[in-house]
């Protein structure tokens, strides 16, 4: 009778070594999945990354050529700068050349104060189409800070989210290799 009662508690522990064993099996397998499903994710993660990399390294690029557009419409405004300054330089140079012919001539002065009428008249053209030159230049500048801003603030916002993202996807892994590896110790 001993041994038959000695063997039925010898079934019953065994039986539930191996239930116990078996739902072990069960919960590795499951914490498994989850495991492979949050290396999935981490992989989309740095998938985003990257792809977040190469669009900020477009917008760096399409900065760079906008400093370029910058840097030529500075030119432009200098070379205009600069062009308005020949033509005053001229136009004073014609000025004095047209004052000594007005005291040579009453004739000559009627002619010379109708040319200076129309020099007048271009330098005043001339200094409006600098001044309407130089307010669109000053426009695209301010827009092109702008543009820089908006960008500058979206690569940060992105980065601030990806690092979150990165932080939160590391910390969730840390916690399932630490429950994993507890798992597997009180086996």
């Amino acid at each position: 009778m001993e041994d038959s009662e000695f063997n039925q508690e010898k079934f019953q522990t065994i039986s539930s070594l191996f239930a116990e064993i078996a739902e072990m099996q069960h919960q590795l397998k499951e914490k498994y999945k989850i495991k492979l499903e949050l290396e999935n994710e981490l992989s989309q993660r740095k998938r985003i990354e990257e792809e977040s990399h190469a669009v900020k390294i477009s917008l760096e690029e399409q900065l760079t050529n906008s400093n370029t557009a910058r840097e030529l419409l500075l030119e432009k405004l200098e070379q205009g700068a600069k062009e308005q300054s020949r033509i005053e330089e001229e136009f004073c140079a014609v000025r004095i050349s047209l004052e000594e012919q007005l005291a040579n001539s009453k004739t000559a002065r009627e002619h010379l104060s109708e040319e200076l009428e129309r020099e007048v008249k271009e330098r005043k053209r001339i200094e409006e189409e600098f001044r309407i030159a130089k307010i669109s230049l000053e426009e695209q500048l301010a827009n092109y800070n702008a543009e820089k801003e908006l960008i500058t603030n979206k690569l940060r916002h992105q980065r601030q989210t990806l690092k979150q993202a990165l932080d939160n996807l590391q910390e969730r892994f840390n916690t399932l290799n630490d429950l994993t590896a507890n798992d597997f110790r009180s086996l």
